[in-house]
Parts: structure tokens; C-alpha cells; sequence
């Protein structure tokens, strides 16, 4: 008597496929970045960005303005008061709720400052969207750190 090979039905397969998708929607969900990490993603890079302009003799400073709901990177010897060189704006549906209160200007020693006169310091600036909240934590002493609120 011949035995017929074992094989797949159509079932089986489809359970498998089903316990897949299963699967990797629940990892996507779980790894999915959020808007607000991404626009704090994006202000990291750009804060770090200027400060290695200014290390490299181009003074760089970052300063949001929430009339234009914006950030503004300027350029130029006195950086602070410069020509606008980028703007960057946060993505839709994330809001801006803490903020340096001058922005920073980075010094050609990778140190930063107020744009109003003040002295080296550091602070926080928190993007918020419905689900989480993310802050950068800009230190005077050049190190940016993102970190997600509790």
C-alpha cells in the first residue's frame, strides 16, 4: 500500500500566516517612534549640528520663536542676531511646551550660552504629541541627552 507524502493544507498554513501577523503587528506597535520623538530626534541633531559649526569657527545658535511656531538656526559672528540660515519646524500635532528661554549660542569651545547676554547654562525643551512626551536636555557643557517623560 502506498503512503501518500506529507503535506501543508490549506488551513494549516492560513493559521500559521494568521499567528505571523499576529506577530509583527505587535512588534511594529511596539517600535513605532512617535511624532514627538521624532521632532526632538530632529532638535538633538540640529542643536548638535551648530555646536559643531561653532567648534569648527562658525558660531551657530538655535532659538525657537513661538509667534512662527518654529526653530531658527542662525549663523555668523555674532550668532545670536544673524541672518536666519534654517528654520525647523515640529511635525504636525506636536506641540512645544518647554523651551530654552533665550535659545543657546555655541561658543567656538563647544560651550554654550543665552542669547540674551546671560552666562553658560543648560536646560530642557519638551516636544509633546497625544501619546508621549520627549525632552532634550541641552548641558552648557555641549552634551545632549533625549529622554522621554514620564
Amino acid at each position: 500500500m502506498r503512503r501518500r507524502p506529507a503535506a501543508v493544507s490549506l488551513v494549516e498554513l492560513l493559521v500559521v500566516l494568521a499567528v505571523l501577523a499576529l506577530i509583527a503587528g505587535l512588534t511594529f506597535g511596539a517600535v513605532r517612534v512617535g511624532s514627538a520623538q521624532r521632532t526632538a530626534r530632529l532638535y538633538l541633531r540640529t542643536v548638535h549640528a551648530a555646536r559643531l559649526d561653532a567648534v569648527a569657527g562658525r558660531p551657530a545658535a538655535v532659538r525657537w520663536r513661538p509667534e512662527a511656531a518654529a526653530f531658527e538656526v542662525r549663523r555668523g559672528a555674532d550668532p545670536c542676531a544673524a541672518a536666519v540660515a534654517r528654520t525647523l519646524v515640529p511635525e504636525a500635532g506636536v506641540a512645544v511646551t518647554r523651551w530654552l528661554r533665550a535659545g543657546v549660542a555655541w561658543l567656538p569651545d563647544g560651550t554654550g550660552r543665552s542669547c540674551d547676554g546671560g552666562g553658560v547654562y543648560g536646560g530642557r525643551v519638551r516636544f509633546e504629541d497625544r501619546r508621549t512626551a520627549w525632552d532634550v536636555v541641552v548641558a552648557s557643557t555641549g552634551r545632549l541627552r533625549l529622554e522621554r517623560v514620564p
